[in-house]
């Protein structure tokens, strides 16, 4: 047995005992996103301003190649480009960067052909991976700022086995002391679910409002928990912003928790910090309701 055949089979196991424990507790999904798991699509956010640039990498846990259809939508919901890269199975790898993307094809002797490339920097916005309906890929992204050289990486939110969405469902993660903070990163994207996982406008541009986020700061103190809270119009399917661009004027002095929620949408989220060059992510984690 070949060890990239022994890898993918320890993977694979790993995989469904993950599932199965879910299914245990009374489902076959998770109660948000997937990040653990391979799962049939993923879904992350890329950032090329205000000094940014983002990398994806995604992983074909499952036998054979793949042909994976990756769909760019600006913050606004409206598609601005696609693709489709060949991934070769068992553990095949596909790294691409925001201002490099293009098709990517594998010939009959098993060499990479690459298409005419193009860049979509100058814009904020997210990639959903569409895979063939298995669940076989796994993936991350790193968000770096060229300015302050950190940077920042979490692993793909997957969909369609495992992961789930549902309206209404809070997302939470926490930050460090924001005035320890050199900078900051909080993503919010609303998408209509699985399975016609899509941006909110369905690849459109949109009209107006499309969706609302409440967004809370939750301190230490029980006695007055709420730090900060704003709700946020948005005119797409993702706001891109800071805390301190939420809360201006907020003295934000201390460790707190950052719970966001959208009456009527899925939304996922996730939340990138740096104190000088050294950066931390996290993914929102869901079922959380109010």
């Amino acid at each position: 047995m070949s060890m990239r055949r022994m890898w993918v089979k320890v993977a694979l196991c790993i995989a469904v005992l993950g599932v199965s424990s879910v299914a245990r507790a009374g489902t076959t999904t998770l109660s948000g996103a997937n990040t653990d798991f391979p799962d049939n699509d993923l879904v992350m956010p890329f950032a090329t301003l205000d000094s940014r640039s983002t990398f994806f990498s995604i992983t074909n846990i499952g036998d054979g190649i793949i042909r994976a259809r990756w769909a760019f939508f600006d913050a606004s919901g409206e598609k601005v480009d696609e693709v489709l890269r060949d991934i070769f199975g068992e553990g095949g790898t596909d790294v691409v960067d925001i201002t490099a993307i293009s098709d990517r094809t594998i010939d009959s002797g098993g060499n990479f052909v690459l298409g005419p490339s193009r860049s979509l920097a100058g814009r904020n916005g997210f990639v959903i991976v569409y895979g063939d309906g298995s669940a076989r890929l796994l993936g991350n992204f790193t968000i770096a700022n060229l300015t302050t050289n950190a940077g920042f990486g979490v692993n793909a939110s997957g969909f369609g086995t495992v992961g789930a969405l549902a309206k209404g469902q809070g997302v939470v993660g926490t930050t460090f002391n924001p005035k320890t903070l050199q900078d900051n990163l909080l993503v919010i994207l609303g998408l209509n679910p699985p399975p016609t996982l899509n941006s909110l406008t369905n690849g459109q541009a949109p009209s107006g409002t499309v969706f609302s986020v409440r967004i809370v700061l939750l301190g230490n103190d029980p006695q007055n928990a709420i730090l900060a809270e704003t709700t946020r119009a948005v005119r797409g399917s993702a706001l891109f912003t800071s805390l301190e661009d939420l809360f201006p004027g907020v003295n934000l002095n201390g460790s707190a928790s950052i719970l966001a929620i959208a009456e009527n949408t899925g939304i996922i989220g996730y939340y990138g910090q740096a104190v000088g060059a050294f950066g931390a992510g996290q993914t929102l984690r869901g079922g959380v309701v109010l």
